[in-house]
């Protein structure tokens, strides 16, 4: 699966827009949770969109354990970065705050 129309690059950084977000949620997830609507006040990024980046950028291994931090806001900028030699990374976006590890 394709996952370019669900976020963008821009500056190094993956980013997700309302729209692309919300998409996501209600066309591949089948999530219709209000907070996923992209007019919502309280919109945050599906968390089944994060964790695909994820394995789309990273790969899949035998052993995998995900944490989420926290919510996602649109149009953050989360940065992936390489991973450790012992598999652990962890997404920050811009200001350091701990998303995924």
């Amino acid at each position: 699966m394709s996952f370019g129309p669900f976020h963008s690059a821009i500056d190094g950084k993956i980013r997700i827009d309302a729209e692309q977000g919300s998409r996501f949620a209600k066309e591949v997830a089948g999530d219709f949770n209000p907070i996923h609507d992209p007019e919502s006040s309280r919109f945050c990024v599906p968390g089944d969109l994060l964790f695909s980046l994820v394995l789309n950028h990273y790969g899949i291994s035998k052993n995998m354990t995900f944490e989420f931090k926290g919510m996602v806001g649109k149009d953050v900028g989360l940065i992936f970065p390489e991973a450790e030699p012992d598999g652990i990374f962890t997404i920050t976006d811009a200001a350091e705050k701990r998303i995924f590890k």
